[in-house]
């Protein structure tokens, strides 16, 4: 980045740098995947506050003029302030899920603006929704894999099959693979490819087959992402959809 850009952005990650300060990892709309520096944001007088960078706030920011990797920023301020999100429990597990998936798949910093658009309002869609929500994770993963390059190929689905987490197909045998889910799963995991995250349709899973699909896709990430690891949030997560 080596102008000053306002840009909407999503925060990803956020760490604490010394006694005082925060570096934190935004996915911006004009500028792709960018780290900052955030100088003395725990002090009381401080003109950008550590409380905007809860995981996955969606924010305004003006970032300042630099050529190096570590950037800085001139302002920062809310763009869509959360109504439910911060206060359900369910919603807040699922968003530190959402985070943990974006901060270890999401790896080119190049601009990507159908990709951020996708995120900030599926975002704003979840904070929204009153009801049949508990699938999102689910929905939102395959749909990221779509803008991410990898998603699962379910032309070929027939009655019976079984998917081949590491081909990505769907697949009549098991001969010669060792990552597959069995005929049961692989038909709700076929279900779960034609849904959209925007769409209100239930799955109609039991809480085990929801259990079960979050571990498929996590493995399938795993598989097609590089260095992607285990997903912490995950048990969680599975804890409070029940």
């Amino acid at each position: 980045m080596d102008r000053s850009d306002k840009t909407r952005a999503i925060v990803i990650k956020a760490i604490k740098y010394g006694d005082n300060s925060l570096i934190v990892k935004l996915l911006t709309e004009e500028n792709g995947l960018r780290s900052f520096m955030i100088k003395g944001a725990f002090n009381k007088t401080a003109k950008i506050r550590a409380a905007l960078f809860q995981p996955l706030t969606l924010l305004d920011v003006t970032c300042a003029d630099t050529r190096g990797e570590l950037g800085y920023l001139k302002e920062a301020s809310v763009e869509y302030a959360y109504k439910s999100i911060p206060y359900e429990i369910n919603k807040n597990a699922i968003v530190l899920f959402v985070c943990e998936m974006l901060s270890k798949s999401i790896q080119d910093s190049e601009t990507d603006t159908e990709l951020f658009g996708f995120i900030h309002d599926a975002l704003t869609h979840l904070d929204e929704a009153e009801s049949n929500y508990a699938d999102f994770p689910l929905k939102f993963s395959i749909e990221l894999s779509r803008h991410l390059g990898f998603a699962p190929n379910a032309d070929n689905y027939k009655q019976g099959y079984i998917f081949d987490l590491e081909e990505g197909i769907f697949r009549h045998d098991s001969i010669g693979s060792l990552y597959l889910i069995d005929n049961q799963l692989s038909e709700a995991f076929y279900r779960l490819c034609g849904t959209n995250v925007f769409g209100t349709e239930s799955l109609n899973l039991r809480n085990t087959e929801r259990r079960q699909l979050l571990d498929a896709v996590i493995t399938y990430y795993k598989l097609h992402v590089s260095g992607f690891n285990e997903i912490n949030s995950n048990d969680v997560l599975k804890t409070v959809l029940e």
